[in-house]
């Protein structure tokens, strides 16, 4: 019943509210149903490749496969690499294209290996799925060594722990998919052999002279059946053999065709990836279970935007039919890195791109432009001598290609030169994530939000803060973009992400309206390195075991406020109640629009002091240094940070510990005295008014007060400071300077004479601050002469 009614469902497959009921009726079965289903409807076999080594053995790690028909509905595909291959979903898919025909190792070590560490990095930093053919040479080559070397570099560590008893590190999955035909690999493995089509082991000899092979570094395999066998192949009667009289196959290995049977189902595929795999049917929840990216038994779809997921397809050579696989991806939008320098279809394109840029004109491109593109594939492809008509399609393709790479703000085509001395391989996630934001149009509506989360995630994981401000932020000045909290806790978390947070904040991100208690805890929590918070505060100032996984519910209150009492000085640091009522936008004081604003504003100054303490207690210099940056009270933030990170020091174990924490210390109290020294010289009044001001929140000590109690020495010794304990000293009066001849009268004797005896005030001081004595009054026979000069009348001079 099942199966008459999918073959129905394929033949109707342009009706939406068919497919819809033909996704249902899939999504519900169990997993031998399905099973059932996919082998009677698509021929589909499956189960792991093992390949020879070099010693002629088989016991390496094998790489899962599934033999299936080329028709296979793309939506039952999906749900097979999810239930059975259990893959996550992709953050963003990479389509490598390259060719066959004609290989020559690559020459540049150098190159080979800053691609490899690229590759690598990309594929660490985030979920990254690679497609390629499969075959063993040329990029996936490459490629899938890249993914051997790293897969045995976790191995080892991953042993390690182990031995040391520690869990593994959680990591990226590494995906590498090899899709391919298997008219390309009958001659070196046999599908056929084993009965069961669910188990199966297929031994993978070593590649031989002149023979295509399988990479052993790709982590899955898709092997497509050109002429199919499943029942779906009664009702749908596809493409015959690829022979033709064109003389294509002369042209090029089959493999490399861009009709060939592998390359027409690639592009199905990754166009279904790109664009409609995670479009979600209308009306129907249930038919999202299929698309789901996450493994069947949990069952939670996570749909990144209607637009599936994010694609870049790198161009390393190639043939005349990569020239047009490129061709489609571009018609497509899918934006395109190429690899300028590797030679072959790459080279000849990066030309045309130079020559239309630099002179686009239609007399240009017809007497030079043309002649000289025929000219270039003629040398790289000889056998387009005897095709006119194909030599001419492929030229168009590439003049098509190029002029649509430059689309008013989107760009279409990134080029990396391998030879140049400023644009390293290392960097390819970076020009991957760069091509991939330069492509995109401008989001509208209910998607600005959901492209600005995946993008920001991406940027996240590759940690490229300065591709976010400028491919991001910058793209759209009039855009009001809204961060994630998802996103601030990632880069607040993670590793060196701190530029992340800055940028966020720059944004107007509302701290206080983010950092609720129990957001302050899950901080604590979720970090990934809690052994200084541990060993410093937890075990040396409350005395706790630090075995505890999760900080108590109480800890803002009765933990954190214990240690900053210990640490500064300054009691009732964190108020659990105050902080939830500012994050839900409670704020207690006057109730006018100005008295909300004031309040608003105090909040925000809390949140940021209370993660100015988080940053100092787990040790984040850098965290806390650009927090520390955006305070509206440098000087008094700074030197509380100083006292903190330097009476953490004792606590430390490890000496080499100490002395980061005290060079620690010595920065912030560098920065206190920085900001002091320039402040000072432009407004010394102010100054001395912010040194003398009490403030409520650090128990009304003034800021001289916290310099001292950190011991402060450097602060203290500052001409302000010094100015301001004078004038402590002093009050308001001024001793004033009289000359008795040799003798000389210390200020203290003139002060001490002055309150003992009384008269001598009425000569030695002057009642008003040191530095605004007034000026000493004239004598009254001065003044009276002065008046009488002005009343003097003038003489009159006769002519």
């Amino acid at each position: 019943m099942l199966a008459s009614a999918t073959q129905e469902t394929l033949l109707n497959d342009d009706n939406p509210l068919r497919h819809s009921t033909f996704l249902r009726s899939i999504s519900v079965l169990d997993s031998n149903d399905f099973n059932n289903f996919i082998q009677e409807q698509y021929g589909a076999c499956w189960g792991t490749l093992k390949f020879e080594d070099s010693l002629s053995d088989y016991s390496n790690d094998a790489r899962p496969f599934l033999y299936v028909d080329d028709n296979i509905d793309l939506h039952v595909l999906r749900q097979f690499m999810i239930s059975e291959w259990k893959l996550q979903t992709a953050n963003i898919v990479i389509p490598v294209l390259s060719g066959v025909t004609n290989h020559k190792p690559f020459n540049n070590q150098k190159m080979i290996e800053t691609l490899r560490n690229g590759i690598q990095n990309a594929a660490n930093a985030s979920e990254v799925w690679f497609t390629t053919n499969g075959i063993d040479a040329g990029i996936p080559q490459l490629i899938g060594s890249a993914f051997r070397e790293e897969i045995a570099l976790r191995r080892a560590d991953d042993a390690w722990a182990i031995q040391m008893g520690r869990a593994p590190k959680k990591r990226k999955s590494l995906v590498l998919i090899g899709i391919v035909c298997d008219d390309e690999i009958k001659d070196i493995i046999d599908l056929k052999a084993s009965k069961d089509h669910t188990r199966m082991e297929v031994k993978v000899p070593t590649r031989k002279r002149d023979q295509l092979s399988l990479n052993s570094g790709h982590s899955h395999f898709i092997i497509i059946r050109e002429h199919a066998i499943g029942s779906s192949s009664i009702v749908n009667l596809r493409r015959k053999s690829i022979t033709n009289d064109s003389g294509e196959k002369q042209l090029e290995k089959l493999i490399d065709s861009a009709e060939s049977a592998t390359n027409r189902f690639r592009d199905r595929f990754e166009d279904f990836l790109h664009q409609e795999a995670l479009q979600q049917p209308t009306n129907e929840q249930t038919s999202i279970d299929v698309l789901s990216t996450s493994p069947l038994i949990s069952r939670k779809s996570k749909p990144w935007s209607e637009d599936g997921f994010p694609m870049v397809c790198t161009l390393v050579r190639g043939t005349p039919g990569t020239i047009e696989l490129l061709y489609r991806k571009i018609q497509q939008e899918v934006p395109a890195v190429i690899l300028k320098g590797t030679g072959s279809a790459a080279d000849i394109i990066a030309f045309a791109y130079e020559e239309i840029n630099a002179k686009n004109d239609k007399e240009y491109e017809d007497s030079y432009l043309k002649v000289e593109l025929t000219r270039r594939l003629l040398d790289e492809y000889p056998a387009l001598k005897d095709n006119n008509v194909k030599r001419n399609e492929i030229r168009d393709h590439i003049i098509s290609i190029v002029k649509k790479a430059d689309q008013g703000k989107r760009k279409f085509l990134t080029f990396v030169d391998v030879y140049s001395t400023t644009a390293s391989l290392n960097d390819f996630h970076k020009f991957i994530l760069s091509a991939l934001l330069q492509s995109q149009k401008t989001a509208t509506g209910n998607k600005v939000n959901v492209q600005l989360k995946r993008n920001l995630l991406l940027t996240l994981d590759w940690n490229l803060p300065d591709l976010a401000l400028s491919e991001i932020f910058q793209r759209d000045d009039d855009m009001k973009y809204s961060i994630h909290t998802d996103l601030f806790d990632k880069a607040l978390l993670g590793k060196k992400l701190e530029p992340f947070v800055d940028l966020f904040l720059d944004r107007e991100f509302a701290l206080h309206r983010y950092l609720k208690s129990d957001k302050l805890i899950s901080l604590f929590n979720e970090a990934k390195d809690r052994e200084f918070l541990t060993t410093t505060s937890l075990e040396g100032i409350l005395g706790l075991t630090g075995d505890e996984d999760e900080m108590p519910k109480d800890f803002v209150e009765h933990g954190l406020n214990v240690i900053v009492k210990r640490l500064t000085g300054i009691s009732h640091f964190f108020s659990k109640h105050e902080m939830d009522c500012n994050a839900m936008g409670i704020y207690f004081g006057d109730k006018t629009d100005k008295g909300v604003q004031r309040q608003r504003i105090r909040a925000e100054k809390k949140a940021l002091r209370h993660l100015i303490i988080y940053a100092v207690l787990m040790n984040r210099h850098q965290l806390a240094k650009i927090l520390w940056k955006r305070s509206s009270e440098p000087i008094p933030l700074a030197l509380i940070c100083c006292m903190m990170f330097k009476k953490l020091a004792p606590y430390c174990h490890e000496s080499y510990q100490r002395l980061l924490i005290e060079k620690q210390a010595k920065d912030f109290s560098d920065c206190a005295v920085g900001v002091l020294d320039k402040a000072f010289n432009e407004d010394n009044m102010r100054t001395f008014e912010m040194l003398d001001e009490k403030h409520p929140d650090w128990n009304h000590m003034a800021t001289v007060e916290l310099a001292y109690n950190a011991e402060n020495k450097e602060f203290m010794a500052h001409a302000a400071c010094q100015k301001w304990v004078t004038r402590q000293f002093y009050g308001d009066i001024t001793p004033r300077e009289l000359s008795w001849g040799l003798f000389k009268c210390p200020d203290y004797l003139k002060i001490i004479f002055s309150a003992i005896l009384i008269f001598p005030m009425w000569f030695w001081i002057n009642f008003s601050p040191i530095g605004q004595a007034p000026p000493t009054p004239k004598k009254s026979s001065d003044l009276q002469n002065g008046k009488n000069l002005e009343l003097k009348p003038e003489k009159k001079i006769d002519g």
